[in-house]
């Protein structure tokens, strides 16, 4: 009893003390601090190439293995079993990417905490739409109030290319498509550049080769092994098959900015007047649809300008003009008709086209003096240097005369090789031109004076009817019938440098040979 009270005693005093000390430090018990919590949203979807970034926008760890993305009924996959890379205790401020086939322009992707109803509003965690609205899932979203009806991410389906989360917010607008695909790490938004699929004929020797050049100037790849290629009715080919065409270099899997050169298996191109289309496939060459590209040379009227022409690729009537062999002609690359070709005397097929000018050879009779001492003047009016010493003249049948050879000719002035823009003025060494009605032809050997393949040049004064005035017909060269008017002694006949027939030649009273006329 005596302890009891004794204790009683002290506690008395100590209680009395404790209120009377100001000085007494209160301990304070720490509150236990309120549980993290975890949002697990979709960040950034490679709708094309399939795959799916998640993101931890919470404080707390969260374990996803359990979780599931669907696009719609009978497409449904555990996250757990598709990560790419990251860590299913996904982390605060973390990635997870995931990969999961959907190679879709347009579809609807949900996140879900589980697998319990793919249906139930309860279950979807987060939710985004590309391309069209009315996925599968869609409402499901909405009803939640993760999404809004109609709502979805216009994207341009370019394979490089994915939509991204801007971290704000629940709509379509918080969304973006981006060319900086970023999988696994934080966001990055550049305007993506728009899908630009085209091939384009770039330049065509027809001449001795017949080789094609394509040229890819879009921005994405293309297949052209399916594409074909139209000389003209019954002259297809197609660009895969290598019993038809055969590959110079390059490859049919176009890659942009590449160069891809042909040239058909059997066919062969018009060395005089032809066309050419590139299709996209075979089935219809008369349908503007399917026509991608096209050129023709030398006239217009090709089986398929008009194709073209409704297609918005060509001008009607438009053609680039032929070119001598050695060149090609080639386009520039800027718009859709025939004045955006030209003829290059540099081929490049393979590469960059560079215009050049074209290897022009060509020499003209220009001026002829035949009433006193039949002197001939020839011009080069083209743009190489031409050695005329095996050319030979012809006044008619048995009377030739080769340029060269000093027993048959006898050179005025200038040189037989002669330059572009100079004279040779010559004269027959022991024939004579007929004073009243006659004909001059130029030819480039003695293989043939019948053959229009070797004449060059012609004139035929006083009358019509000189043997080879049927020759520079065929030849192109000279109008049938026509014939340049006598004239007075003292004067000669001079060429006006304009065409191809005797209105383009008059008199000249004041010759000029060895010199331009006058």
């Amino acid at each position: 009893m005596k302890k009891l009270a004794s204790l009683l005693v002290i506690a008395g005093i100590l209680f009395s003390c404790s209120e009377d000390d100001s000085d007494e430090i209160v301990v304070t018990p720490t509150p236990t601090p309120p549980a993290g919590s975890a949002n697990i949203v979709i960040n950034e979807v490679a709708y094309l190439s399939g795959e799916v970034e998640l993101t931890n926008t919470g404080d707390a760890v969260m374990d996803v293995s359990d979780y599931f993305l669907c696009l719609g009924p009978g497409t449904y996959i555990q996250v757990g079993g598709i990560i790419a890379s990251g860590d299913a205790n996904l982390a605060p401020g973390a990635f997870l990417v995931l990969d999961y086939d959907m190679p879709n322009a347009t579809g609807g992707l949900g996140l879900y905490r589980n697998n319990s109803g793919f249906g139930d509003a309860a279950n979807i965690a987060d939710f985004v739409q590309w391309g069209d609205a009315g996925s599968a899932r869609e409402n499901v979203a909405v009803a939640a109030g993760i999404w809004t009806d109609g709502d979805f991410v216009p994207v341009l389906g370019n394979a490089n290319n994915s939509i991204v989360f801007d971290g704000n917010g629940e709509a379509a607008s918080d969304w973006a498509e981006t060319a900086t695909v970023t999988l696994g790490a934080a966001n990055v938004t550049t305007a993506p550049e728009a899908e630009v699929r085209s091939v384009v004929i770039n330049e065509v020797e027809y001449l001795v080769n017949d080789e094609i050049e394509l040229y890819n100037n879009g921005n994405v790849t293309v297949d052209l092994s399916d594409y074909w290629m139209c000389l003209g009715p019954g002259q297809y080919f197609r660009i895969g098959d290598a019993a038809m065409t055969t590959i110079v270099s390059g490859s049919a899997n176009l890659a942009p900015g590449e160069f891809l050169v042909i040239t058909p298996a059997t066919l062969q191109a018009a060395d005089d007047a032809g066309g050419l289309g590139l299709y996209a496939n075979n089935d219809g060459f008369g349908d503007a649809a399917n026509i991608r590209s096209f050129v023709q040379w030398g006239a217009a009227g090709n089986a398929r300008e008009s194709v073209a022409v409704e297609a918005g690729i060509w001008n009607a009537g438009g053609f680039v003009p032929n070119v001598p062999s050695g060149g090609s002609i080639a386009y520039d690359g800027e718009g859709l008709t025939s004045n955006d070709w030209d003829g290059t005397g540099t081929i490049t097929l393979g590469e960059a086209n560079v215009f050049t000018e074209t290897e022009v050879r060509s020499v003209i009779i220009n001026e002829v003096e035949y009433l006193v001492n039949d002197e001939i003047e020839l011009y080069n009016n083209g743009n190489v240097t031409v050695d005329l010493s095996n050319y030979w003249m012809c006044l008619g049948p048995g009377q030739y005369f080769r340029i060269g050879d000093a027993a048959m000719t006898t050179i005025v002035s200038g040189s037989a090789n002669l330059a572009p823009g100079e004279f040779l003025v010559i004269t027959p060494a022991t024939l004579q031109a007929a004073d009243d009605a006659g004909g001059l032809g130029l030819y480039a050997n003695n293989d043939g004076f019948g053959n229009a393949a070797n004449i060059r040049s012609f004139v035929q004064w006083g009358a019509a009817g000189n043997a080879r005035e049927s020759v520079a017909v065929e030849a192109g060269i000279w109008n049938a019938g026509g014939f340049v008017p006598n004239v007075a002694t003292g004067s000669s006949i001079a060429y006006d440098g304009e065409g191809l027939t005797s209105d383009d030649w008059e008199e000249d009273t004041t010759p000029s040979l060895g010199s331009g006329n006058n």
